[in-house]
């Protein structure tokens, strides 16, 4: 075949594929005009989940009749003008193909009307070629209305997915702009039916609330960084380097539709930051948890490219390392404090049909206030303890100043052969009732210990006298292969020994007596139903944390010295708070709520 130049309508309706795959691309091509623009007010319409019919108006700048017609044209753009431009972009679209790709795959209107026109303008078009234009009433802004996208591309219906799903993609695409832009208005209607309608909030805790409801912004904790606390170059504006809200570790989701991130203002994919994120909770969250994120970043445009991908979805660092390293150990500073202590709280009730976890469109609870959060850079304490974004080794706990008994911490006694029961004097709002799960505590001290003697290279090993034998099947004879460097590290020594057969010949000597097999075994298992592997995290880490829950034996009973010694190494631990595995050592139950239940107050 020989080479040839294809047409201009082939052309079109393949740089659209790459712009508009669902209604959704539409609204989002839309409304990103509409905030460059300079909008307040923005308006989103749509009829059968946007497939036959989407409007989006507002009251921008508009445009002119000659900025209107270059608008359809490939490549149009007010946003940049030379290469240079790309380095220091800070509008939302910039690639000058919405406009006509979404034109040359639906029929689509323009009505748009400039502050010093005494006319609007009408621009009518069919598959990219304009049909009819002339001048119009209508007020400052801009109104651009599609219908029927893809209808002369057949094929790419096929691919939209139920109505429900595609206005689900809209209610969420918007949300993120509305999270984005929280001093804007924004509103939704489907099918003649208002979803929301989201004034211009305060601030992003207040734009919360309208989204989420007031409830949910109390299970959150702020997150500031300046640039200065990190050596980054500070950006133009007066913003942090990093700021918004992660969820307290107790408040945790099965979906992940409450995770957003933000760079300059524009919603991203950013899987560096979402895995940062995910990893800095570690311990807490257990397998198929998410906690809730609405981070924005603030970073000089040149150190990032938005050119990745013509849907400006995904960008790309120039260290992602660094960003990674920034927000994990940002979040892990943030959540091992007091804060991250569940409460044991009545039951909520909540109106029939709707629940706290399907709760998503919310209306501004009545008498809503912003809350005013600040954060002490590390500079302004006495005693630094290292990086600023570095936790101590050490954190004594927030709620005893010192050690576990005899500061604060009064040991009562034990209860289903499970649980410590202590009272916490020294809490700043009356008493509370203290519940320590023994075996979670006796797997984070653990747990603690080989970490830290493994990173100080003082881990204790213990040979065997008499080598174990170890005979598997030959997958988990291969699981055992892959594993045994990261169990050599941990001080498990394994070896090959005939087919099929691995003997231990050393231990670290912190899981006492425990079986070295049952540890071992417990590890293949958890390897063969995927729970180890370098998409879960750091694997040695994953490791450790199998082996110490191995070691934890069941029914262990404590005397008064050792549950003393046991309060005291928990509240040594760099986070005491919850196991390696993400469960709760600790859950507190107040005196102002034991008040409350014996209706004493």
């Amino acid at each position: 075949m020989s080479i040839k130049i294809l047409e201009s309508d082939i052309v079109n309706k393949i740089a659209a594929g790459e712009v508009i795959e669902r209604p959704a691309s539409v609204v989002k091509e839309l409304v990103e005009n509409s905030i460059d623009a300079g909008a307040a007010y923005i308006t989103v319409e749509i009829q059968k989940s946007g497939k036959e019919f989407i409007a989006v108006s507002d009251n921008g700048q508009g445009m002119t009749k000659e900025d209107a017609l270059l608008s359809v044209k490939r490549h149009s753009t007010s946003k940049i003008t030379d290469i240079s431009d790309l380095e220091k972009i800070r509008t939302m679209g910039f690639r000058g193909e919405a406009l006509p790709s979404i034109a040359s795959i639906s029929a689509m209107e323009i009505i748009t009307k400039t502050n010093n026109a005494k006319t609007g303008f009408l621009m009518e078009l069919t598959g990219g070629n304009i049909t009819n234009s002339s001048e119009i009433g209508t007020s400052v802004g801009t109104i651009i209305k599609v219908k029927n996208i893809f209808k002369n591309v057949p094929a790419r219906l096929k691919f939209l997915k139920s109505d429900s799903t595609e206005k689900n993609k809209i209610i969420s695409l918007i949300t993120e702009y509305a999270l984005a832009n929280f001093n804007l208005s924004f509103r939704l209607i489907s099918d003649n039916k208002e979803l929301f309608n989201y004034p211009p909030a305060r601030d992003l805790l207040e734009r919360l609330a309208q989204i989420f409801g007031n409830e949910f912004i109390n299970e959150l904790l702020n997150i500031e960084l300046s640039h200065e606390q990190v050596g980054f170059t500070p950006t133009p504006t007066e913003r942090p380097l990093v700021w918004g809200f992660i969820s307290k570790p107790e408040k945790t989701f099965l979906r992940r539709n409450r995770i957003f991130t933000f760079i300059n203002k524009r919603p991203v994919n950013s899987r560096t930051i979402v895995n940062a994120v995910k990893n800095g909770y570690a311990e807490f969250l257990q397998q198929k948890e998410n906690p809730a994120m609405f981070l924005f970043f603030d970073i000089n445009p040149a150190s990032i490219d938005v050119n990745v991908h013509p849907t400006k979805r995904e960008i790309r660092f120039k260290d992602d390392s660094a960003i990674y390293s920034l927000v994990l150990q940002m979040v892990r500073s943030r959540i091992v404090t007091k804060e991250v202590i569940p409460a044991i709280k009545p039951r909520q009730s909540y109106p029939s049909g709707r629940s706290k976890e399907n709760e998503f469109i919310a209306s501004k609870p009545a008498g809503y206030a912003p809350q005013e959060f600040s954060i002490k850079k590390e500079s302004d304490k006495k005693e630094k303890t290292g990086s600023p974004l570095t936790p101590p080794l050490r954190t004594p706990s927030p709620f005893i100043q010192g050690r576990g008994i005899g500061a604060g911490l009064k040991h009562i006694g034990r209860i289903f052969a499970l649980y410590i029961l202590a009272e916490d004097t020294s809490s700043e709002n009356g008493n509370s009732l203290m519940l320590i799960d023994q075996h979670a505590a006796q797997e984070k001290i653990l747990y603690e210990k080989l970490k830290k003697d493994i990173a100080k290279k003082t881990l204790a090993v213990q040979p065997l006298l008499v080598p174990v034998n170890l005979e598997l099947p030959p997958k988990e004879f291969a699981i055992l292969q892959e594993l045994k460097e990261n169990l050599g590290k941990i001080g498990f020594e394994v070896d090959e020994f005939g087919k099929n057969s691995f003997i231990i010949k050393s231990v670290p000597v912190a899981i006492g007596d425990t079986s070295p097999i049952s540890i071992v075994a417990e590890i293949i298992k958890r390897k063969k139903v995927g729970e180890l592997s370098e998409a879960s995290g750091d694997i040695l880490d994953n490791i450790m944390q199998t082996a110490c829950k191995a070691a934890i034996k069941a029914g262990d009973k404590l005397s008064e010295a050792e549950t003393a010694k046991l309060l005291d190494e928990l509240f040594m631990c760099a986070n005491p708070y919850t196991c390696p595995h993400g469960r709760p050592t600790i859950v507190k139950l107040t005196k102002d709520e034991l008040d409350k239940r014996f209706l004493r107050k």
